[in-house]
C-alpha cells in the first residue's frame, strides 16, 4: 500500500509538472512570432554584435570571458547567444523559443524544489503556476536580451536543488556541484550574488536545520558552511563594479544623491509589490524620479519596516519571514543604491524576487485556512481563477512586445505623464521604422521637456540634415555638442556637423570640425572622409 501511495504521489507530481509546462507554453506561444527589439539591447546583444553573430569559436569564447561589453561581465550569457546564432542564424523566432523553454524549465525547477523541501505539493504547484503566468515576467521572457535573467535564475534554482542533494549526504563532491551552479548563475547575471543569504533563509525554513542549537551558534555554523559562496559573491560584486564603471553606466552621485536613491529604493519596494498584486500599467521602461516625493518615500519606508516587523513577530509562521526577506534580499542588487541607467524600476528585476512574495502569500493563506475543510476547496478554486486571470493579462501584455514602436507607444501611455526619455525612445522606434515626421515630433517633445540633453538635439539635427536643412541642423548639432560628455556623441556631432558646414559652403568651419574629431580619435573614419572631401572641394587651408 505504501509503495502504491508513493507511486501515486510521483504520478501526481509528474502530471502537475506537465500541466505547468503546458500552461506556460500556451500563454507564451505567440512570442515565437515576435522579432528582435533592435533599439532595446537586442542589437547590442545579438543582431549588431559581430562576436555573437559569428557563433561559437575560440576567439569569440575568449572574448566572452574577457569582455566588459554592455557594462557587464556575463560570459555564460554571451555563449548562450552565440550558440543561438550558431544554430538559428539571425532568425528571432527560435531565439524567443529558447527563452520560453528556459522559463518553462525554471517553473518546473521551482515546483520540484518547493515540493521536495516542504512536502506540500498543492502549495508548491500554486507558487510555480503564479510564477509561470504572472505578467511581471513578460519582459524577461519576451525580450531576447534578457536571456541573462533566465539563465541566472535557471542556475540559481539548480544551485538550490544541489544544496538539497548535498544536505542528504554532505561531502565535498556534492558541495562542488553547489559552487559550480552558483558560478554559472553569477556568470549569467551578477544579480545572483544574494544566493548565499537565501540558503540561510531556507536553512531556517523549510529545511529547519540545526534547530536544537542556540540561535547564535546555529547561525555561525550555517554561515561558516557558506563562506566559499560569500567569497564568490564578493568577487562577482567587484568584477561587476569594474565592468559598470568601465562602461560609464553608473549614474554619478552628483546627478542622483544617496538620499534620493534611498527614497527611490523604498518607493520601488512598495511599487513592485503593488504591481505583483495588481499588475496594471506595466511597461518596458519606467523613468527614474530624480526628486522623489518625500511623503511617498516616508510612507513606503514605513510599509517595508512594518511588514518586516510583522514577519519577524509571527515566528509561528516562518514562511512569512522567509518569503518576505527572500523578496527584500534578492532585490537589493538592483534596487537603485548603485544606479545604472535612467530607469527607476524594471519588471525584469522581479523575476526571482517575486518568488519570495508568492511563497509568503500562498503558504500564508494556506496556513491560515488549513484547519477549515471547506476553505481548502475555496482556496483551490480561487487559485484557479487567479492563475486564469493572470494568464489572460499576460497574453494581452505580451502583444506589446512584438516590436519597438508598439512597446514604447504602450510605455508612454502606461507612464501617463510627459518624460524626455520616453519621448526619445518612442522617437527612436518611429525613426527606425521609417516614420520620420512622427519621430521628429517626439524628439522635439523630448527637447521641450529637457532642453539640456544631447540625444534629442542630435536626432533632430540628423533628421534636418537628411532633409537638406543644413543651417537648422548645424544649430542642433552645436547644442548637442555643448551638452554631451560622451566621446562617441561628440564625434557624431562634429563629423555630421562638418557635413552641414560643407553644405553651407563653410569650408573653414568644416575643417575645424574635422580636426576636432581627429583630435578625439585620430582614426575616426567619418572624420577622415570629411577631411578628404574638404580637400577635394578645395576648401582646406
Amino acid at each position: 500500500m505504501g509503495l502504491l501511495s508513493a507511486r501515486d504521489l510521483r504520478s501526481r507530481r509528474a502530471a502537475l509538472g506537465g500541466l505547468l509546462v503546458l500552461i506556460t507554453v500556451l500563454v507564451y506561444a505567440p512570442v515565437v512570432h515576435h522579432g528582435f527589439l533592435k533599439l532595446w539591447d537586442d542589437d547590442a546583444y545579438v543582431t549588431d554584435n559581430p562576436h555573437v553573430r559569428s557563433g561559437l569559436n575560440f576567439t569569440n569564447i575568449r572574448w566572452a570571458f574577457s569582455s566588459f561589453e554592455q557594462s557587464n561581465w556575463h560570459p555564460v550569457t554571451w555563449l548562450s547567444h552565440m550558440l543561438d546564432c550558431q544554430l538559428f542564424g539571425m532568425n528571432a523566432g527560435p531565439q524567443h523559443a529558447v527563452n520560453l523553454l528556459l522559463h518553462a524549465a525554471n517553473v518546473l525547477l521551482l515546483f520540484w524544489i518547493l515540493q521536495q523541501a516542504t512536502g506540500a505539493v498543492g502549495r508548491s504547484f500554486v507558487v510555480a503556476a503564479l510564477f509561470a503566468v504572472h505578467p511581471l515576467n513578460v519582459e524577461t521572457v519576451a525580450w531576447i536580451a534578457q536571456r541573462k535573467s533566465l539563465l541566472s535564475a535557471f542556475f540559481s534554482l539548480l544551485m538550490l536543488a544541489a544544496y538539497g542533494w548535498y544536505l542528504r549526504r554532505p561531502g565535498w563532491k556534492r558541495y562542488l556541484l553547489i559552487i559550480t551552479a552558483f558560478a554559472l548563475a553569477l556568470m549569467a547575471k551578477p544579480m545572483a550574488v544574494s544566493l548565499p543569504l537565501l540558503l540561510l533563509l531556507f536553512d531556517y525554513w523549510p529545511l529547519q536545520r540545526d534547530e536544537q542549537l542556540p540561535f547564535w551558534q546555529r547561525g555561525r555554523r550555517l554561515t561558516l558552511e557558506k563562506l566559499p559562496l560569500f567569497a564568490m559573491s564578493a568577487a562577482s560584486s567587484v568584477v561587476t563594479e569594474l565592468a559598470q564603471s568601465s562602461g560609464g553606466s553608473v549614474m554619478k552621485v552628483s546627478l542622483l544623491p544617496i538620499s534620493a536613491r534611498m527614497e527611490n529604493a523604498a518607493i520601488s519596494y512598495v511599487a513592485y509589490m503593488g504591481k505583483l498584486l495588481w499588475p496594471t500599467q506595466l511597461a518596458g521602461y519606467y523613468p527614474i524620479r530624480l526628486s522623489p516625493p518625500l511623503g511617498d518615500a516616508i510612507a513606503s519606508a514605513a510599509i517595508v519596516i512594518g511588514i518586516s516587523t510583522l514577519a519577524l513577530y509571527f515566528r509561528k509562521f516562518p514562511y512569512l519571514a522567509v518569503g518576505w526577506f527572500f523578496y527584500l534580499l534578492t532585490l537589493v542588487p538592483v534596487i537603485g543604491i548603485v544606479q545604472v541607467g535612467f530607469q527607476g524600476m524594471a519588471d525584469r528585476y522581479m523575476y526571482v524576487p517575486a518568488i519570495g512574495l508568492f511563497i509568503a502569500m500562498v503558504w500564508g493563506i494556506g496556513g491560515a485556512i488549513e484547519s477549515v475543510a471547506s476553505a481548502q476547496a475555496v482556496f483551490a478554486f480561487a487559485a484557479v481563477i487567479v492563475v486564469a486571470g493572470l494568464s489572460v493579462t499576460t497574453e494581452h501584455y505580451l502583444s506589446y512586445w512584438k516590436d519597438n514602436v508598439t512597446l514604447f507607444a504602450h510605455a508612454r501611455i502606461a507612464w501617463g505623464q510627459p518624460d524626455m526619455w520616453l519621448e526619445q525612445l518612442y522617437g527612436d522606434a518611429l525613426f527606425s521604422s521609417g516614420r520620420i515626421d512622427e519621430a521628429l515630433q517626439h524628439f522635439e517633445a523630448s527637447c521641450a521637456i529637457q532642453p539640456r540633453t544631447e540625444y534629442c538635439h542630435y536626432n533632430i539635427a540628423h533628421i534636418l540634415l537628411g532633409r537638406g536643412e543644413a543651417a537648422a541642423a548645424l544649430r542642433e548639432y552645436q547644442l548637442a555638442l555643448r551638452f554631451t560628455a560622451s566621446r562617441d556623441m561628440a564625434l557624431l556631432c562634429l563629423t555630421e556637423g562638418g557635413e552641414a558646414e560643407l553644405l553651407l559652403g563653410d569650408y573653414a568651419g568644416a575643417q575645424r570640425s574635422a580636426e576636432q574629431a581627429l583630435t578625439i580619435d585620430p582614426r575616426n573614419e567619418a572624420a577622415l572622409q570629411l577631411r578628404k572631401r574638404i580637400i577635394r572641394l578645395g576648401g582646406a587651408n
